[in-house]
């Protein structure tokens, strides 16, 4: 393949060594001389005695001469060169970075080298790369040298990845990659065998988690993708091998691929229409459903698109969305709080709904305005020619919900198919951002992020408040439904469990259940309840996997994929079991 080809990844590797050199931007390297033709006979020090064990080299600031073979060309910056086992201890790494702008035009991958200069470190932190600058000579003693690569799988523990830095390595083993939030930049991230969990999605907080947070460290590793690798990588999907460098881009060390990763992609999983005798409940985070003034202008939005194209495009997807996922009751977190007036942000979806779906759809409109003083709101959308509605819409005012989650939205309804009543509760509870240095709600170190108090509180109130509507209007059937922003095993879910509710998403170990990624870690922030009374009327639950787990920016093959950032909840209900029926 071309010496420079990894034009994407060279500008900014050349500039973090530009700059954290010394601060004061590239050191020259013109006048380096060709040392002679004897030093390729004569011994010189093992790179591996350079690297030493530590994550920084015994032999900083000394004058050394070394050999290697150029694994890597960084136009600009320098070449990577590699000695095979330059010593028998397998803590050492037998590679490191020669910056020398002049060398990476004069050397190509395969040249046996020797190379006199100073040992140093370049970057800041703890994991700093091991370099030769200030090169003052060098000698190319054999070309075509078969590159050497290192056979290595993960899990490997971050202490012993100074081990592997600046070697060519090869991973020949199943990887699943885990985050592809950088994809557009060309990188991902690959974990072994499986998409990395949530700590708190399989953990509880405290020790537990963090242990899962230390396994999840150890069995991933980002990725540089090859300039020529145009492939759409989603998460879950599997990659049989890796290679490339093991390269550090000043702040941890990553694999540069060496070309495009072999991959098998996502089965795309079917979404059947509901049954005749089902009625579908749907829930989306809409990802700041902002219409500007609901007349083609007012943009940019508070919290939405920034033009009346970019809303175009967005209401696009989700009405793409809508048809693909046929609800009869659709609740929404993440809808611009302005009311339901003609112009307002409720209208326009209604009219997406009834675009998509080609039937008439409502709105529940519990205040006549805005719910709560937040720029966000839920809402409750449905069809009236399944379902009616039974009095009013409710909003919960109590305390958890003045300041922090957002106001919980419940609706009774009658389904006229099957004559049976069911009540519906949607929720978005306080995210983990934004925290606090200190009291209750800052971050306890324990997984659950900040906020978790606050969380707690919010499903405390919020589910004896839905428990007592159920009981006054729908002979105890409720469904919970919402983005609470906390993961399975934390407090607020674990105190709806222990209420009595079901958890009608929670992984059957057929696949693993997520509806968000944050860091490469996937999780379930969007979730789906029933009540004693409601559970044995539910046929299915799930998460429908369109969103969270495809890159933004990319064009995307199907219409409905990444409509969000979030996954849409699906509860197929059955209201009168075939054995009920006259």
């Amino acid at each position: 393949m071309p010496v420079h080809a990894f034009s994407r990844k060279t500008p900014l590797f050349a500039a973090f060594f530009c700059f954290a050199a010394l601060s004061q931007g590239c050191r020259s390297t013109s006048g380096v001389s060709e040392l002679p033709e004897s030093v390729c006979q004569q011994a010189t020090i093992p790179i591996a005695e350079v690297q030493g064990r530590d994550n920084r080299s015994p032999m900083q600031g000394q004058p050394v001469t070394v050999r290697g073979v150029v694994t890597w060309v960084s136009p600009d910056a320098g070449v990577f060169l590699e000695e095979v086992a330059s010593d028998a201890d397998p803590a050492t790494s037998n590679a490191l970075f020669v910056e020398s702008s002049e060398l990476s035009l004069q050397l190509s991958q395969g040249d046996r080298t020797v190379v006199s200069g100073q040992a140093s470190e370049i970057g800041q932190g703890p994991d700093t790369l091991t370099s030769l600058t200030e090169v003052t000579g060098m000698r190319v003693c054999e070309d075509g040298v078969p590159l050497p690569s290192t056979d290595t799988r993960l899990p490997i523990r971050m202490a012993e990845r100074e081990s592997l830095e600046a070697m060519h390595v090869s991973f020949r083993q199943a990887l699943a990659v885990t985050d592809i939030y950088r994809r557009a930049d060309g990188r991902i991230r690959i974990s072994a065998n499986r998409i990395l969990p949530a700590p708190t999605e399989v953990a509880r907080p405290g020790d537990d988690a963090r242990r899962q947070a230390g396994v999840n460290r150890d069995n991933s590793l980002h990725v540089w993708l090859d300039d020529s690798d145009e492939q759409q990588y989603t998460i879950g999907a599997m990659v049989m091998a890796a290679e490339g460098l093991m390269g550090n881009d000043g702040r941890y060390q990553q694999l540069w691929a060496r070309d495009a990763l072999p991959f098998t992609p996502v089965v795309q999983y079917r979404n059947p229409a509901p049954e005749a005798d089902e009625t579908r409940v749907v829930s989306f985070n809409l990802r700041n459903y902002f219409n500007g003034n609901g007349r083609g202008g007012g943009f940019p939005t508070a919290r939405g698109a920034k033009t009346a194209d970019q809303f175009e495009r967005q209401r696009g997807r989700l009405r793409a969305a809508f048809r693909f996922l046929d609800p009869h009751v659709l609740a929404v977190q993440e809808l611009e709080n302005d009311g339901f007036g003609p112009n307002s942000a409720a209208q326009d979806l209604i009219r997406d709904l009834e675009r998509a779906t080609g039937v008439e759809w409502a709105v529940v409109n519990p205040l006549g305005g805005p719910v709560g003083d937040d720029e966000i709101t839920v809402g409750l959308f449905f069809r009236p020619e399944r379902l009616q509605a039974i009095g009013p819409g409710r909003v919960l005012a109590s305390p958890p919900f003045q300041y922090h989650s957002r106001q919980p939205v419940a609706q009774a309804f009658l389904d006229l198919d099957q004559s049976r009543s069911f009540l519906v509760a949607v929720n978005h509870f306080k995210s983990k951002g934004s925290c606090p240095e200190d009291g209750p709600n800052a971050d306890k170190r324990d997984g659950q992020g900040c906020w978790n108090l606050a969380r707690e509180d919010a499903a405390r109130s919020m589910t004896r408040w839905a428990d007592q509507l159920a009981q006054d209007l729908t002979e105890g059937r409720a469904l919970i439904l919402g983005d609470l922003n906390a993961y399975r095993m934390e407090d607020p879910i674990e105190f709806m469990l222990e209420s009595g509710y079901k958890d009608l998403t929670a992984s059957t170990g057929l696949r693993q259940e997520y509806s968000y990624v944050y860091g490469g870690q996937a999780g379930t922030l969007d979730h789906a309840f029933a009540s004693p009374a409601m559970a044995p009327l539910v046929r299915s639950g799930r998460i429908m996997n369109i969103n969270a787990g495809y890159p933004a920016g990319v064009n995307l093959d199907l219409p409905w994929l990444r409509s969000s950032d979030h996954d849409p909840v699906i509860v197929d209900l059955q209201l009168v079991p075939p054995g009920a029926r006259k």
